[in-house]
């Protein structure tokens, strides 16, 4: 299978609020970038962090099994800067623009083997994630390995 297309479907259902469905889910969607301190749905940006997250730990996952690692516990927090929120907001005068400029974060990872093997399993997770090799086209991503004992 060399070509697939995966299919959204997103539709508004209430004030500052939209619904996606794919496939058997459906999710809630909040604000394009949230700034309160809590709101009731996650922000698209929220979102966008979060899928990028999933990729790579299940990305990690995929290459543990590959080389029979078992895994202990694998964390990732990831945390993302607009180029100027301010322009998202509309204020005149703002310069610049609103999209990602970087992404950065830690992935934390407890397993039964040695660094140097975690490090070419995390390699080889960037190599192969749609999301990563997507986003660090048009932003700067930095993510770090992080063995624990």
């Amino acid at each position: 299978m060399t070509e697939h297309t995966w299919t959204v479907r997103v539709e508004r259902v209430g004030e500052k609020h939209a619904r996606a469905y794919t496939r058997n889910h459906a999710f809630s969607v909040g604000e394009q970038a949230g700034f309160e301190e809590s709101d009731p749905h996650p922000s698209a940006v929220e979102y966008l962090l979060a899928a990028l997250g999933g990729d790579l730990i299940r990305g990690f996952e995929t290459q543990a099994a590959r080389k029979r690692v078992a895994v202990d516990a694998l964390e990732l927090r990831l945390s993302g800067r607009l180029n100027n929120p301010l322009t998202h907001l509309g204020v005149v005068g703002e310069t610049g623009h609103p999209g990602l400029e970087s992404a950065e974060g830690t992935l934390y990872v407890s397993a039964d083997a040695d660094a140097a093997v975690l490090e070419e399993m995390w390699r080889e997770t960037l190599t192969r994630s749609p999301l990563f090799n997507t986003l660090r086209r048009c932003a700067a991503i930095a993510i770090a390995l992080r063995v624990m004992p």
